[in-house]
């Protein structure tokens, strides 16, 4: 009877952890699909502040780079590359704009307050997201390599997971706005959101 009793335990224990397990996998596919989303919402934006920038006396070289960044970023997206070089590229990005629209004292042009702010807004929605996204991948990458959980992880078919993270930016290139049409310039339409496979 304590035999039966103990094997009903393990397997309740083992069927818990292998639902957890599954559930942690779902949330961190979930929490993937969220950070490109805002990712591509923010390459949608950066358009509307080359735009608005024409009239606020910006400094060119400052919109270059974050053109050139831009374009950097939606490249590593669209050749589908690793998330590591994914958010090197980001983080360069986020950097150029940091350099942009970091302080707006001095700056009188309300179209250019207006989008920076929107930005700025983003880049606090792109920072929680991947910090959600890598806390739930720092989980399933315990328990996939630490016993027992590992166990359970194989029976789950849970194994490690890449984070959205970089020791250092990527150095942007720069792309010059031409003087006229200066929404064009930020590249192209994105054409929707892609999900980086993890």
């Amino acid at each position: 009877m304590i035999v039966v009793a103990v094997v009903v335990i393990v397997l309740l224990w083992t069927r818990a952890a292998v639902r957890r397990l599954r559930v942690l996998k779902m949330r961190h596919r979930d929490s993937l699909r969220l950070l490109t989303n805002e990712l591509d919402d923010r390459y949608d934006q950066v358009p509307a502040l080359v735009a608005a920038s024409a009239g606020a006396g910006m400094d060119r070289s400052r919109l270059s780079s974050v053109v050139g960044a831009r374009s950097l970023a939606i490249a590593m997206r669209d050749q589908r590359l690793s998330l590591g070089e994914r958010a090197a590229a980001e983080n360069t990005l986020s950097a150029a704009l940091h350099e942009l629209i970091g302080v707006l004292d001095g700056v009188n042009h309300w179209p250019f307050i207006r989008v920076a702010r929107e930005l700025r807004t983003r880049e606090q929605r792109i920072a929680g997201a991947a910090r959600v996204h890598n806390d739930l991948g720092r989980t399933i990458n315990t328990a996939a390599t630490t016993f027992p959980t590992s166990v359970f992880a194989r029976i789950a078919a849970v194994g490690p997971v890449p984070l959205f993270e970089v020791a250092a930016p990527l150095a942007p290139v720069a792309v010059a706005p031409p003087a006229s049409a200066p929404a064009a310039s930020a590249d192209a339409p994105t054409g929707g959101s892609d999900t980086v496979a993890a």
